[in-house]
């Protein structure tokens, strides 16, 4: 496990704020150099840092002035970062997601006051046809610019920002693309190639894919249909690498996602964001994380991360929370110091 990438996700302020309603408090004092020096101090070596289209459109200098802080900071603790192009739920425009700017969406899916709306579930109607729409190319922002177009410019000011940075280890094109549609794997398969087409002039760095989430029944979906979403080119010569996302981790899960990987030219897996399951009231244990990163090390992954770091309590799943605050800092908990030390002890 020498060149194992150990880390967590790390959630962020300006590069995570919403668009359509109220913002997370505002985290303590030295937030991003308190967490990177426990990070360092934990042995973690690279972090997953999930960032947003919709952050960046609501405050571009606050969120690039964040963007940098945080590459500095990873720079001065020796600490890689995947930069990830979030998304959940597609965006706060729709509902309590985050990800796609109120840009792309509000010409298509008119709202009186979208922060009314913020806070209660999207629409499965409004989720499957933005994602149908974007899989299709006929989404076009405000000003008229392609959807596609729209993003990879977007991206490009990430890239030109951190590309250079010793710190930065690669870039996620998008995190957990979602279709509804079987025809849709190979359409992610064509925007993984129209974005790292051209991204890929701008850095040599690595990029990752994400699994494709999918609204199918999952008793049909084969390792072949997920296996599309890979570029059908590899004219670009940055390594690639295929981001797993298993909660928790499990012999079929895992699997599923080896046979994955194995159809797209077995190229490595990464573990971007585990943990021991969605169901409310979860907790986790030394001994869970132990039965988790042996199997993440049987099936070879190149890494991973576990969510999420962040200066906010998840009140519905304990497993999730990482730290505590401390006379006003930043600090790490039992679940952060349980899953350190498992890393430590595969590693040994």
């Amino acid at each position: 496990m020498d060149n194992f990438l150990f880390g967590v996700n790390f959630n962020c302020f300006r590069c995570a704020t919403y668009q359509n309603r109220s913002n997370m408090p505002e985290p303590p004092d030295s937030y991003i150099d308190d967490s990177f020096k426990i990070f360092h101090e934990g042995g973690l070596n690279c972090i997953r840092i999930p960032i947003y289209w919709e952050s960046y459109e609501h405050n571009p200098d606050e969120f690039i002035k964040e963007l940098v802080h945080i590459s500095n900071t990873a720079d001065k603790y020796n600490i890689f970062c995947i930069y990830d192009n979030h998304q959940w739920e597609c965006s706060s425009y729709l509902g309590y997601g985050i990800g796609f700017p109120n840009s792309l969406l509000k010409q298509y899916f008119p709202k009186d006051d979208p922060k009314k709306t913020s806070m209660n579930p999207p629409s499965g109607n409004d989720i499957r046809n933005f994602w149908n729409n974007w899989w299709d190319r006929k989404l076009e922002t405000a000003e008229g610019i392609d959807g596609w177009n729209a993003q990879l410019e977007y991206l490009e000011k990430v890239v030109n920002q951190v590309k250079d940075s010793k710190s930065t280890f690669g870039f996620e094109i998008l995190n957990e693309p979602q279709v509804h549609r079987w025809s849709d794997f190979k359409n992610v398969g064509k925007y993984h190639y129209y974005i790292l087409d051209k991204l890929a002039l701008k850095t040599n760095k690595t990029f990752f894919l994400c699994w494709t989430n999918s609204s199918l029944s999952i008793e049909n979906i084969l390792p072949e249909e997920q296996a599309k979403v890979k570029p059908s080119s590899t004219s670009f010569k940055n390594n690639l690498i295929y981001d797993i996302h298993p909660y928790p981790p499990s012999i079929p899960m895992m699997t599923f996602y080896k046979a994955t990987s194995f159809l797209m030219d077995n190229i490595p897996i990464y573990a971007g964001e585990f943990n021991c399951g969605i169901k409310k009231g979860a907790t986790i244990n030394e001994s869970d994380f132990v039965k988790y990163i042996n199997l993440l090390k049987q099936f070879s992954v190149s890494g991973c991360a576990l969510w999420q770091w962040s200066w906010t309590v998840d009140k519905n799943y304990p497993a999730f929370n990482l730290t505590e605050i401390i006379d006003g800092k930043i600090s790490p908990n039992d679940n952060f110091r349980n899953f350190v030390k498992s890393i430590k002890t595969n590693h040994n």
